[in-house]
């Protein structure tokens, strides 16, 4: 029996060994696990962007977690309309009808002086006749004659002078007056001190009536139409 001899290897095959291959897969593989973690790491760990440049860089606005909420910018209080009677405006200058008598209220003579006396004319809209009501508090107006800058008043002594007159300003009460509304442009006025109305006197409606006050009782030659003038 003839033994087989061992083939010898051919003059262009060479044995290469096998594990420098497997060697270099598994850097390979390890490399990129590290990379990865790594990667991971830097992403979620300090090197993370600030949320708030994230957020603006996208143009949303994302609050932090944990910051204390906005507080919204305080309302300022707004300011109270404030309503005149019969569609007064203080803006304005008027002539005061009796609704008795159709004449208006008057200075007598013109008369810048304190003390001058009031009275009803027949209206031809001379400063004179020409009043403007100013606000006061509580809700009442002094009533000044646009001719002299005094003010309409109850005199402190009725009976040295009966009748409503003319005085510089004094801040007091008996020149402050209430408009009681009675219709559309039309008023009482009632005096802040007495408490009475004004009125052409006993209700007499002709040239140089005096103007006095008396208690309210609602009458026509206690009402008075607000004509602005102008």
């Amino acid at each position: 029996m003839s033994r087989r001899r061992a083939r010898s290897p051919r003059a262009h095959e060479r044995y290469v060994p096998r594990w420098p291959l497997l060697a270099g897969a598994l850097a390979l593989l390890l490399v990129a696990l590290v990379g990865g973690y790594t990667g991971g790491l830097l992403v979620s760990g300090g090197d993370q962007p600030d949320e708030s440049e994230m957020t603006t860089a996208s143009g949303i606005l994302v609050q932090p977690p944990g910051a204390p909420e906005a507080e919204e910018p305080a309302e300022e209080p707004s300011e109270e309309e404030v309503v005149h009677p019969a569609g007064l405006d203080p803006a304005l200058v008027y002539a005061l009808q009796n609704v008795h008598g159709g004449r208006v209220m008057d200075v007598a003579g013109t008369s810048t002086a304190n003390g001058a006396p009031v009275h009803l004319w027949d209206r031809h809209d001379q400063t004179n006749q020409q009043w403007r009501f100013i606000p006061v508090d509580g809700g009442f107006y002094e009533i000044e004659g646009v001719g002299s800058g005094k003010l309409l008043e109850i005199p402190a002594d009725p009976a040295a002078q009966p009748g409503a007159a003319m005085l510089t300003r004094t801040g007091s009460p008996n020149q402050h007056w209430s408009l009681i509304e009675v219709g559309p442009g039309v008023v009482r006025l009632v005096n802040r001190a007495t408490g009475q109305a004004l009125e052409a006197q006993g209700g007499a409606p002709d040239n140089g009536t005096t103007i006095a006050q008396a208690p309210d009782g609602g009458h026509a030659h206690q009402q008075w139409r607000l004509l602005p003038v102008g």
